[in-house]
């Protein structure tokens, strides 16, 4: 009986450990050109090839080419059939494509709109999506399917990692913090005092490019004066003052 207990435990500690590291990614898609789509990974773990399927409507549409963001990875692709894209990326030297707990810029598509109305709106999906760990092992997608809606003929704004500022100020007793960044990566946001005590974090973790991140401080319990945020960002770092009145 004393053997079988020991037995159930073991086993019962391996199917948590199995569960608790289980291996998992995701994609994101992004317009960050004027005819160019960015495809971005996620994941918990490294991973060392991924095979998708492209779906676009090639009436909307022109696919030039798939390639790696810096051109330095393989990355394979073929149409299938109008408005299918088969892609497949690895390193021929072994290494990985996304390291672990990281979000990265993957694979670049570069088209061209046959649309002539300019606000026109067309869609990417990827689907039939497969990654790999060192060993081949499965990297299990969070999300089978991910689709991508954009115009593609509108003008592309830049991004420009900065504080815009925050709204209201003075506030009483809660404010929004509005933050672009334009390399997605780790991103700390910390209110200090005058003094430079650190009063409060409202974050800390990974952030996509996007502009017009929002973040909310609540000063209720918080005495009144002078206060500043300091958002670090990847090859960033700056300072905003803020003025709390109760």
């Amino acid at each position: 009986m004393k053997k079988l207990l020991i037995t159930i435990s073991i086993i019962g500690m391996a199917l948590s450990a199995n569960q608790q590291f289980t291996k998992q990614a995701d994609l994101a898609l992004e317009k960050s050109s004027n005819d160019e789509i960015k495809i971005q990974m996620n994941s918990n773990a490294d991973v060392y090839g991924i095979q998708f399927d492209m779906i676009y409507n090639a009436d909307e549409i022109t696919i030039n080419d798939i390639s790696h963001v810096n051109n330095e990875m393989d990355v394979h692709y073929r149409i299938k059939s109008p408005g299918l894209a088969r892609v497949i990326m690895f390193d021929l030297g072994g290494q990985t494509i996304l390291d672990a707990n990281s979000l990265q810029d993957i694979i670049n598509v570069n088209y061209t709109s046959t649309n002539e109305n300019k606000s026109a709106k067309s869609s990417v999906t990827i689907t039939n999506i497969v990654a790999a760990g060192k060993a081949g092992e499965e990297v299990l997608m969070k999300e089978k399917e991910v689709t991508f809606e954009f115009e593609a003929n509108n003008e592309f704004f830049a991004y420009e990692t900065e504080i815009v500022g925050n709204y209201p100020n003075p506030f009483n007793p809660t404010t929004k913090i509005e933050f672009n960044l334009d390399t997605p990566g780790h991103v700390d946001v910390t209110i200090f005092d005058l003094q430079g005590r650190k009063v409060a974090n409202l974050y800390s973790g990974m952030l996509e490019q996007k502009n017009g991140h929002v973040f909310t401080w609540d000063a209720s319990n918080i005495a009144s004066g002078q206060y500043f945020v300091r958002i670090t960002a990847p090859g960033y770092s700056d300072v905003h003052n803020m003025t709390l009145l109760k």
